[in-house]
């Protein structure tokens, strides 16, 4: 622990703000890593390069038997003396499962070099995992370690075919082998993590050649640290300029279109990119020539392609009419774990976006949820923004949503706030070059005959400033014979004010995550929602509270959790109201603007 804390401290010294990235390539810990970059890395594919796995066992065996052949150590003890210190340096990160696969890999080829034995490369992974799991049980639980065998099988399995039927040649090789270990891996990261980048397919060209520059000369600026203080720090230099290039690449590739694909994570996610491993093991099998493969990859190619399409135009609406039948509003309340995050879709296909979702320790929901949403919706613009209040965990996700799609409007409580997120909001405004406005109590605006009123405490209200979730924006929607009601986090003082202002509603996103000081009995009397859904993640505040469930409950409102049903959906067209989740449906009458007041 005092070696990880020194690497850590020379680290900074020698590498600045890029120090986390250098602690992320030699010790394994990605926690200090801007959690911005480290979405971008995984967008664009190459987040194995941030994993200390097989390729970094790999580069320092490599450089390790290179030096040695250059000192003129013969090729079998340079091999023994690389397996040494790739054991060496697998202990002091602690034995994770993927770098324990490669550096028994590693003993394996350096022991079959000895004894002059050919071996078969299937057999001498399958060999190497067993190994690993006779060291640990538990790495059959390690996603890590499936994913190194996985990559490695694909890396391996398609450069050979090429050898045999294309021909032989760096390139081409490197190109067979990131095509292998990209579908390889695909099935499994779709179902567990809900993402694949085919991207990384193109960018692997660029970075693993700057990686396996940039990692050996980061480790050898580490080791020369306290011997040759100069010497580490010219090193240093050349390898953060490396560095930067690994970003550069890991940004462009994350912010390519169609670069990099999310789906909601689970099993079934895996099966149209099993299909494709299977299509290509097809196209590429034993003894088929290039020529037929290539026939057999253009059918592949295509029957990728007409699936694709024909998810896209269902997507933009033009199989299936926009968001569902003609003449529909849908409202989406996006499960971002514990925020605030909802699509109003209307009948003519324009979009209100009502906060972006969070940004934290455990990701950015813009980036991760929001977005992707967006995408796989064919939704490529957002008319207004509303931003309900500058808290973290409504306006964090939106930074991203700016960034990656076109938005005409932002409307903001545009109150002064002292907190951090709220400043980052409105510089991440700025900087898109977006036109806002604060949002006045009264204001009314119509998109598609779907009218949305803002209903918030006037700012001469006695308690306005004293708790920034009673300021929050609260959006009335109404389309025709329905209305939805979108608090924000205002409690029970806010509630008290708008007393008399609201009326019924037939859908209600519940205030504040379903805290105990939200949704009081007066105000659900007034609004008496058929149907109420709660966006609330995994959180240490105890929401939803047991007494706003009661109270919900006790008002005849049917309670839906994004933490419990996934993303909720909400399709009317104004008469009856069909309500979604994750393993249940509701249709119901809309019945609210009957009894609502003018």
């Amino acid at each position: 622990e005092r070696l990880r804390t020194w690497i850590a401290r020379t680290s900074e010294r020698l590498y600045g703000s890029r120090a986390p990235l250098v602690e992320a390539l030699v010790n394994g810990r990605r926690g200090g890593l801007d959690p911005a970059l480290r979405d971008d890395f995984a967008a664009s594919g190459l987040v194995h390069l941030l994993s200390i796995s097989g390729f970094h066992v790999g580069l320092i065996v490599a450089w390790v038997v290179l030096g040695l052949r250059a000192a003129g150590v013969r090729r079998e003890p340079a091999l023994l003396w690389a397996g040494v210190l790739a054991t060496a340096y697998v202990g002091f990160l602690g034995w994770p499962a993927p770098a324990v696969r490669a550096a028994w890999l590693a003993w394996l080829l350096a022991l079959l070099r000895l004894r002059q034995r050919a071996a078969q490369p299937d057999a001498l992974l399958g060999v190497s995992a067993l190994g690993v799991l006779l060291l640990d049980p538990w790495a059959v639980a390690d996603l890590g370690a499936w994913l190194s065998v996985l990559s490695l099988w694909g890396a391996t399995r398609f450069a050979r075919w090429t050898d045999a039927e294309v021909g032989r040649g760096k390139l081409l090789e490197m190109g067979a082998g990131s095509v292998g270990a990209t579908l390889a891996g695909a099935p499994l990261t779709a179902a567990v993590l809900g993402t694949v980048a085919p991207v990384g397919i193109i960018l692997n060209f660029a970075a693993i050649p700057v990686a396996a520059v940039a990692v050996p000369g980061v480790l050898a600026s580490l080791l020369l640290a306290p011997l040759a203080a100069p010497v580490a720090g010219a090193l240093a230099a050349g390898s953060g300029l490396a560095l930067h290039l690994l970003e550069l690449l890991a940004r462009a590739g994350g912010r390519l279109p169609l670069g990099h694909l999310t789906v909601p994570p689970g099993p079934p996610q895996a099966v149209p990119w099993l299909a494709l491993l299977v299509a290509a093991c097809w196209a590429t099998g034993r003894h088929v020539t290039a020529r037929v493969a290539g026939w057999r990859s253009l059918g592949i190619v295509t029957a990728v392609l007409w699936v694709a399409l024909g998810r896209e135009a269902a997507a933009d609406g033009l199989l299936a009419g926009r968001d569902g039948a003609p003449g529909e509003l849908a409202l989406h309340l996006l499960d971002v774990g514990q925020g605030d995050a909802a699509v109003i879709r209307t009948p003519g296909g324009h979009v209100v976006l009502v906060d972006a979702g969070p940004a934290g320790p455990d990701g950015d929901a813009g980036r991760r949820v929001v977005v992707p949403w967006l995408r796989r919706a064919g939704i490529r613009s957002v008319d207004v923004l509303v931003a309900s209040h500058g808290h973290l965990d409504h306006v964090g996700g939106a930074g991203a949503v700016l960034d990656r799609v076109r938005v005409g409007l932002v409307l903001e409580p545009g109150a002064p706030v002292p907190d951090a997120a709220y400043g980052a909001f409105l510089e991440a405004v700025a900087g898109a070059g977006v036109p806002w406005r604060p949002a006045r109590p009264g204001e009314r605006f119509t998109i598609d005959s779907v009218a949305f009123t803002v209903l918030r405490p006037d700012p001469a209200w006695p308690r306005w400033g004293e708790d920034v979730n009673d300021d929050s924006v609260i959006l009335l929607v109404e389309y025709r014979g329905f209305r939805a009601l979108f608090p924000g986090d205002a409690g029970f003082a806010a509630e008290s004010a708008l007393a008399g202002r609201v009326g019924p509603v037939d859908l209600l996103k519940v205030g504040h995550h379903g805290s105990r000081t939200s949704s009081g009995d007066g105000w659900l009397a007034e609004l008496a929602p058929q149907v109420a859904v709660v966006p609330v993640g995994r959180n240490t505040y105890g929401h939803p509270a047991p007494e706003a469930l009661a109270r919900l409950a006790a008002h005849g409102a049917e309670i839906w959790r994004t933490d419990r049903d996934g993303t909720v959906t909400v399709r009317t067209d104004g008469r009856t109201v069909r309500v979604e989740g994750r393993a249940r449906r509701r249709i119901l009458d809309a019945r609210a603007a009957a009894s609502a007041t003018p």
